[in-house]
């Protein structure tokens, strides 16, 4: 079991999270609409319960997770009110009407446009810090540079992450204006070349040390981030919500082997009196280089299961018997 108010350094900053943070992009309509109220109340009890940290983005909802996470700040008193990390590489430019999208429902009328340029870089900031009613955030991550995201184009990309939008990440850092940088990605290999040529605090890496997807483990990428003490906010640890019942996989519509391998794994807990999630949340938060896990939730009801996952005892013989079945690796770190 986890102790929800122990906290960890963040990089080489004097910045400490929690061992469990909140994602707010469902609060953006993902996948479904969300009341104003729901998703006020949702953040309230999340921070009621002492979950010291949100992490948000200018497009989750094009806009409407940070208003709402404004709105939830502006009621809260300044000396207990979360860090909030947030991302910056695309700016919102006003459209007529709300655009349809594959993920978000009723999203607030903005286009969103890729800009990592200087220029966007600091648009982009002013505008969440203007959503979220905040002088400052105390992380900004560099959001979805992928190559998933930049087909064709991403060594160019990288290089001017390099070259421009990382300095200028770090000289606002230098200049107070922000507490930690890091990136917000889905894919190891980007990370580690820019572990090799930039100094960052942190990585938020989606779904890609999970019980159905250990390459972040195998390729040593987290072990990297341990030894260069960067580090890591696992993100994405239910596979998009798969692992808690989902029908969807890292965004997609889940095939059959993945939906067998799902119920292998559910009838592994239910032997042992424990529920999948709360496997899948702590194999992810066992690992050295992993400070902190974040999950999205949209009520207050999916808070509470947050924090039961979170809280639950996981017998020894759950991870012996996934290792066995070679559900995890040999020597990855478990609770």
């Amino acid at each position: 079991m986890i102790n929800l108010s122990a906290r960890r350094r963040l990089g080489t900053t004097p910045l400490s999270l929690g061992p469990l943070g909140l994602g707010v992009a469902p609060l953006g309509n993902l996948y479904a609409q969300v009341s104003e109220s729901d998703a006020l109340e949702t953040l309230r009890v999340a921070h009621q319960h002492g979950i010291g940290w949100f992490d948000v983005a200018p497009y989750y909802g094009f806009g409407l997770a940070e208003e709402r996470l404004g709105r939830f700040l502006r009621e809260t008193a300044s000396a207990s009110a979360p860090i909030v990390s947030t991302k910056v590489g695309r700016l919102l430019e006003p459209a007529a009407v709300a655009p349809d999208h594959e993920h978000f429902v009723a999203p607030l009328s903005y286009r969103p446009v890729f800009d990592y340029t200087r220029a966007g870089v600091e648009r982009s900031y002013a505008d969440s810090l203007r959503r979220l009613g905040l002088e400052r955030v105390q992380v900004l991550l560099l959001h979805d540079i992928d190559r998933l995201h930049h087909v064709g184009s991403h060594r160019a990309l990288i290089r001017q992450l390099l070259d421009e939008t990382l300095p200028a990440l770090n000289q606002m850092k230098a200049h107070g204006r922000l507490d930690a940088i890091g990136l917000g990605i889905c894919e190891w290999d980007v990370g580690f070349e820019i572990l090799a040529n930039a100094d960052i605090d942190c990585v938020l890496l989606a779904g890609r040390y999970t019980l159905l997807d250990h390459s972040a483990y195998s390729s040593g990428f987290l072990d990297a981030c341990a030894r260069r003490r960067v580090s890591v906010l696992a993100a994405g640890v239910l596979n998009s919500g798969f692992l808690a019942g989902g029908s969807s996989y890292d965004y997609r519509q889940a095939d059959e082997f993945l939906l067998r391998r799902r119920q292998e794994l559910a009838t592994i807990c239910d032997r042992y009196h424990v529920v999948l999630p709360a496997v899948a949340l702590q194999f992810a938060a066992a690992h050295p280089a992993v400070i902190s896990a974040v999950i999205g939730a949209r009520s207050p009801q999916e808070v509470g299961e947050m924090l039961e996952w979170h809280r639950a005892e996981i017998p020894a013989g759950v991870w012996l018997e996934l290792r066995e079945k070679k559900f995890i690796p040999e020597e990855a770190p478990t609770p």
